[in-house]
């Protein structure tokens, strides 16, 4: 097993572990639904951590941080902490850092399968598209559970919320292609180790 490899699953292990933490507290504070949604995030991070494993997948650790950090921001500071209902600025923030990492996660993950050659223009179109399209599914997933599950605070309160949302997402698309142009200028090569 190479370092990468025994780096990656230390940090997945760590994060499985912090996220039982929040798990715990989210179960005390009653929010029941919350412990269900980071059990959901925690399922899905095992699974691919799995398929990456069993693929001989590489994925940078900066990649992977930057993702988990997402997922834990969103479980302890948005729901364990409550910032989303109590905060006017949090789901922002969230909305750039999300779409930042799961811009270079996506990309890289496309460009690791199927070792595209494109070009540089196009590299960063292709992000910044990426990006965007994991916003809009975000927004269309809020206000699916929004209608379905009927909670007390929306995630969407507003058509301004959610326009507000996807300008986010925008800005940390365009982080992602900026790192993406830096990285490409300097390795002549996507992010892949």
């Amino acid at each position: 097993m190479t370092s990468q490899r025994k780096v990656a699953l230390a940090l997945t292990g760590i994060f499985l572990a912090l996220f039982i933490v929040i798990i715990i507290g989210v179960l005390e504070q009653g929010r029941y639904d919350y412990a269900k949604n980071i059990a959901i995030k925690a399922a899905l991070w095992v699974i691919y951590t799995f398929l990456e494993m069993k693929y001989n997948v590489q994925l940078s650790n900066y990649i992977r941080v930057l993702v988990m950090a997402v997922l834990l921001s969103d479980s302890f500071a948005g729901l364990y902490l409550n910032l989303y209902a109590t905060s006017a600025i949090f789901d922002k923030i969230q909305h750039v850092f999300g779409s930042y990492a799961f811009s270079l996660f996506v990309y890289t993950l496309i460009c690791t399968l199927t070792r595209p050659v494109i070009n540089r223009a196009f590299s960063l179109f292709f992000i910044i598209s990426l990006g965007l399209s994991i916003g809009a599914i975000y927004e269309i997933g809020e206000f699916i559970g929004d209608a379905t599950m009927r909670p007390a605070i929306p995630s969407q309160p507003s058509l301004l919320d959610t326009n507000l949302d996807l300008l986010a997402d925008l800005g940390g698309a365009l982080l992602a292609a900026i790192h993406i142009a830096i990285v490409l200028t300097y390795n002549r090569t996507p992010p892949v180790r």
